[in-house]
C-alpha cells in the first residue's frame, strides 16, 4: 500500500508540472498591498514610566520609511533640542529616537505624535497618527480633552487638521500660536470631525485648531485657516469643545508690479480692497493719465497709462485701507496691447444674469446707437447699458424671455478705449432656456434667531446656484434653479452687510454664524417644491 500511495503522488505531481508548462502567461504578484504597517513592540514599551534612557527603538512588521519627519513628527511638550530621528531616507524595520541628555524635565510624560509620517516602504501605506507616550515620572498623565472640528463656513472641513494646547503660563503670548509650538497636539480623525487630546498635565490651555497646510504646528495666515476656544480651558474637564475654524482675511500687501504690455502694469495685493489708489509719484509730464480696473478672477489691479515714459524706473504708491505701500518698476520697450473685446462667461441660469462684454484695456466711452440688439424673429430689443468700471465691464440689462436667441451686433466705433481705439465690427449671440427646464424651491424657516439673513443654495462642491437675501420674512423663494441636488445654507448677516465675514484670531472675532440642512434638497425640472425646515 505505502509503494501505490508513493507511486500515485509521483503521477499527479508530474501531471501538475505538464500542465503548468503548457499555460501561457506572465506571472502575476499577487493581490496590491494595502494595508499600512503595524506596531509590533519598543524598547522602553510604550506608555513606560521612570524613564531614565536617551534612546527609543519602535519596531514594526514590515520596512518603514519616514516622510518629512522633521516636520511631521511633535514632541508634546516640546523637547530642546529636538531628538535625531532614523531611518532618514530609508527604510528599515525599527524606528529610533536619540534624545539628548537633560532635554527632559522632571516627573512628565511626553507623546510623539507620528503624524502621518510612517508609511511601509513598497506601496507607501501609511499608518496615521501613530503616538508613543513615555514619562519621566512614576506615573503617565491620562487627562484628556475632546470635541469636534468644524468649517465655520464651508459643509466639509479640511484634511489635516491639528489641535493644540498652550499652557496659559508666563510665557504665553498670542504669538506663540505664530512663532512657537504647542505643549500639546492631537489631530482630528480621519473622515470625522472629532479629536482627542490625551496624556495632559493638569493645568490652564489656549486651546486652537488650525489647518496646518505645511505641518509645521504654527499658523500661517497666508493658507491656514484657525478656529480657538474663547474661554480658558481647564484641565480636566469633561466639557466636549466644538471649535469652527475660518480663512482669515489678510492684512492688506501690495505686491510688486510687473509689466505686461508697453504701457500696461499689473499690480498684485494680498487682502481686501477698499477705496484703493495707485499714483505715480515719479514725474511725469502735464498731459500724463492714467486708468486702472480690478480683475474679476484674480488678485490683481491692471494698470494702463499714457504717454508712454521713457525712464529707467517708476515709483508708485499704493494706498488702501489707510496703508500706503511704495513700489517700483522698471519699464522694458515690448509690445503695445490692442484693444479686444469678448464675451464674459456666464455659468449661471441666463434667465436669471444679464450679458456683458469685457475688454482688456479700459473702456471708457461707448455708443448705444452703435449697436443692434435683437431676438431670433429679427424684433429689436429694448436694452440698457452701463459701464462698470471697476471690472471694466460693459453690462446689458434687457426683458429675457424662455428659449430665446439674441444676436448684439457692435458697429465699428461703438466702444472706445483709453487710447482712443475703436472696435471693429463684432457680432455674439445669447440664448437662454425654456422655463420648464428649471425647479423652484419654496422654503419656509422656523426658528430664526435673528434678521438679516443670506440663505444660499450650494451643490456637493460647494459652489453657489442661487443666494435670497431676507431682511424679515420667514419664507424665501428660490425660482429657475437648474436641477440637481443641493444643500441649504443660511449666513445669519449680523453686520447687515449683505455677506459672510470671517474671524480674527489675535481680535477675538469669531465668524458670523453659518447653519447647514443636514440633507439636500433634489430639484427637478419643471417642478415646484415645497420645503419646512427648522433650525435648531
Amino acid at each position: 500500500m505505502r509503494v501505490h500511495f508513493s507511486r500515485l503522488t509521483v503521477c499527479i505531481v508530474l501531471v501538475s508540472i505538464l500542465s503548468s508548462c503548457a499555460q501561457r502567461g506572465r506571472p502575476d504578484g499577487g493581490p496590491r498591498d494595502l494595508d499600512p504597517p503595524k506596531f509590533v513592540n519598543s524598547t522602553p514599551e510604550n506608555y513606560t514610566t521612570n524613564y531614565k534612557k536617551n534612546q527609543v527603538i519602535i519596531n514594526f512588521n514590515e520596512f518603514v520609511k519616514l516622510e518629512d519627519a522633521s516636520q511631521k513628527i511633535f514632541f508634546s511638550p516640546p523637547i530642546e533640542p529636538r531628538p535625531s530621528i532614523f531611518p532618514m531616507g530609508q527604510a528599515s524595520r525599527n524606528v529610533r529616537l536619540d534624545i539628548p541628555r537633560d532635554s527632559l524635565e522632571g516627573n512628565t510624560t511626553y507623546t510623539v505624535n507620528f503624524g502621518k509620517s510612517i508609511e511601509d516602504n513598497n506601496e507607501g501605506n501609511k499608518l496615521p497618527y501613530f503616538k508613543y507616550v513615555f514619562s519621566t515620572g512614576n506615573y503617565v498623565d491620562s487627562l484628556q480633552v475632546e470635541g469636534n472640528v468644524f468649517d465655520a463656513f464651508s459643509r466639509i472641513s479640511d484634511e489635516n487638521i491639528s489641535v493644540m494646547l498652550y499652557a496659559l503660563d508666563s510665557n504665553y503670548t498670542d504669538s506663540l500660536v505664530y512663532e512657537g509650538k504647542p505643549r500639546y497636539i492631537s489631530f482630528v480623525r480621519d473622515s470625522t470631525s472629532l479629536f482627542s487630546v490625551d496624556n495632559i498635565k493638569p493645568g490652564n490651555y489656549k486651546m486652537v485648531a488650525i489647518s496646518d497646510k505645511n505641518n509645521n504646528y504654527k499658523f500661517d495666515p497666508a493658507q491656514d485657516k484657525i478656529g480657538f476656544v474663547s474661554d480658558t480651558v481647564k484641565i480636566p474637564s469633561d466639557q466636549l469643545y466644538d471649535i469652527l475654524v475660518f480663512k482669515e482675511e489678510l492684512e492688506f500687501e501690495a505686491v510688486r508690479p510687473k509689466q505686461v504690455s508697453k504701457q500696461q502694469f499689473e499690480f498684485g495685493f494680498k487682502g481686501t480692497l477698499e477705496d484703493y489708489k495707485i499714483d505715480l509719484i515719479s514725474e511725469a509730464p502735464q498731459d500724463f493719465k492714467a486708468k486702472y480696473f480690478k480683475d474679476q478672477d484674480i488678485d490683481t489691479i491692471h494698470y494702463w497709462y499714457k504717454p508712454y515714459l521713457e525712464k529707467d524706473s517708476l515709483l508708485f504708491t499704493f494706498s488702501n485701507q489707510g496703508r500706503i505701500d511704495t513700489l517700483e518698476i522698471r519699464p522694458k520697450q515690448i509690445e503695445e496691447d490692442s484693444l479686444k473685446i469678448s464675451e464674459v462667461t456666464i455659468k449661471k441660469n441666463k434667465l436669471l444674469t444679464d450679458f456683458k462684454l469685457k475688454a482688456n484695456t479700459p473702456i471708457v466711452s461707448f455708443e448705444k446707437d452703435s449697436i443692434s440688439f435683437i431676438n431670433q424673429d429679427s424684433l429689436a430689443i429694448d436694452f440698457e447699458l452701463a459701464l462698470d468700471t471697476l471690472y471694466n465691464q460693459l453690462t446689458f440689462k434687457f426683458e429675457k424671455e424662455e428659449k430665446q436667441s439674441y444676436k448684439i451686433d457692435l458697429l465699428p466705433g461703438a466702444i472706445a478705449d483709453f487710447f482712443e481705439t475703436q472696435n471693429d465690427s463684432l457680432s455674439f449671440r445669447y440664448s437662454t432656456k425654456a422655463l420648464a427646464d428649471f425647479g423652484n424651491l419654496n422654503l419656509t424657516i422656523t426658528n430664526i434667531e435673528e434678521f438679516p439673513i443670506i440663505v444660499e443654495l450650494v451643490n456637493e462642491k460647494g459652489d453657489v446656484e442661487s443666494t435670497v437675501y431676507e431682511t424679515e420674512k420667514s419664507t424665501v423663494n428660490f425660482k429657475l434653479i437648474t436641477p440637481g441636488s443641493y444643500f441649504i445654507r443660511l449666513v445669519y448677516d449680523k453686520n447687515a452687510n449683505g455677506k459672510w465675514d470671517t474671524g480674527n484670531f489675535l481680535k477675538r472675532v469669531n465668524p458670523e454664524p453659518v447653519l447647514y440642512e443636514a440633507q439636500p434638497v433634489e430639484i427637478r425640472a419643471n417642478w415646484d417644491v415645497q420645503l419646512s425646515i427648522t433650525l435648531y
